[in-house]
């Protein structure tokens, strides 16, 4: 399918909840799959409570241990958001297996700045009648707004673009500013979903029943509705910044390309379906921007595996 100009996607709160509920069962499936682990750290840090003093630095620990499914939970995300059929555990356990690496590390760092930022705060607490402090702490949560935003944009970019980690970096940081409002739009929905949540327990009054109430709703929506508020936003700047700004003529002007192995869950049959035309077009397929002559390869590749 080459890009039509004409026939834009457009972009709202009802194509997100269309892109939802079209795929309802397996977004429940995926939910369910990624709470697995959260409750099973959950448990070893209740368990470890009874041995050793717990404080938020160890509970803060669940940032790098879950970002290898942090990455499977995203990818499902990018194939809803992309109105791809999604198949849970396939996809699930593709998203690992393809961007476990950089999510890990990304997990890691994000761990060490989270910890500083909390450190950070509880300085400033009762402090802020000075000015210095006062400055300080405005600085302070510009550069919390610049680190959401990135991870936001960043994470986002790995799963819906072929592009080197480093090349995320430099683009999730350029598009601070000119992604601002998608960056703002995702921040306000989580925080509404947080809102909601926070009400149920205000409501209630007792934590535990609260608790107990929402376990089961959380577990089944919780999760993929935040990744998918995330990459929704995230992904209409990066297709305007990255995927494929085109000008006046139709022309790319930039793409992003398969780098190192290619892979397609389409079949042999509907890779071929977009390899009519000139070999160096570029082609919009599965939510990457590719050239015909890369989609043959694929096909290609896939039709010997289907012959193994």
């Amino acid at each position: 399918m080459s890009i039509n100009r004409k026939k834009k996607r457009i972009y709202s709160l009802t194509d997100f909840f269309n892109c939802i509920m079209d795929q309802i069962g397996q977004i429940i499936l995926t939910n369910v799959i990624y709470s697995i682990p959260v409750i099973v750290f959950f448990a070893v840090i209740i368990g470890l409570s009874f041995a050793v003093p717990i404080n938020i630095f160890i509970i803060l620990l669940m940032i790098p241990l879950m970002s290898p499914f942090t990455a499977g939970l995203f990818y499902a995300a990018k194939r809803v958001t992309m109105k791809e059929e999604l198949k849970a555990v396939r996809d699930f356990k593709k998203g690992i297996r393809m961007e476990w690496k950089p999510f890990l590390i990304n997990g890691i760092i994000s761990y060490i700045v989270t910890c500083g930022i909390y450190v950070t705060m509880q300085i400033y607490r009762g402090g802020l009648s000075e000015p210095v402090i006062l400055a300080s702490f405005i600085m302070s949560a510009v550069f919390v707004l610049f680190f959401v935003c990135f991870e936001n944009a960043f994470l986002t970019m790995l799963v819906t673009v072929d592009i080197k980690p480093k090349e995320a970096v430099k683009n999730a940081v350029l598009m601070f500013i000119g992604g601002l409002l998608y960056h703002l739009k995702a921040i306000i929905s989580l925080l509404f979903v947080i809102f909601v949540i926070y009400s149920v327990f205000t409501l209630i009054g007792d934590v535990m029943v609260s608790v107990i109430v929402l376990a089961v709703p959380l577990a089944l929506f919780l999760p993929v509705l935040c990744a998918n508020i995330v990459v929704y936003n995230l992904f209409q700047t990066i297709e305007k910044h990255v995927v494929a700004p085109f000008n006046d003529n139709g022309e790319a002007v930039k793409a992003a390309e398969i780098i190192e192995e290619p892979e397609s869950d389409l079949s042999y049959e509907e890779l071929m379906e977009h390899t009519k035309g000139d070999p160096e077009e570029y082609v919009y397929i599965g939510g990457r921007m590719l050239k015909r002559k890369t989609i043959i390869q694929m096909a290609e590749e896939t039709r010997e595996e289907q012959h193994c």
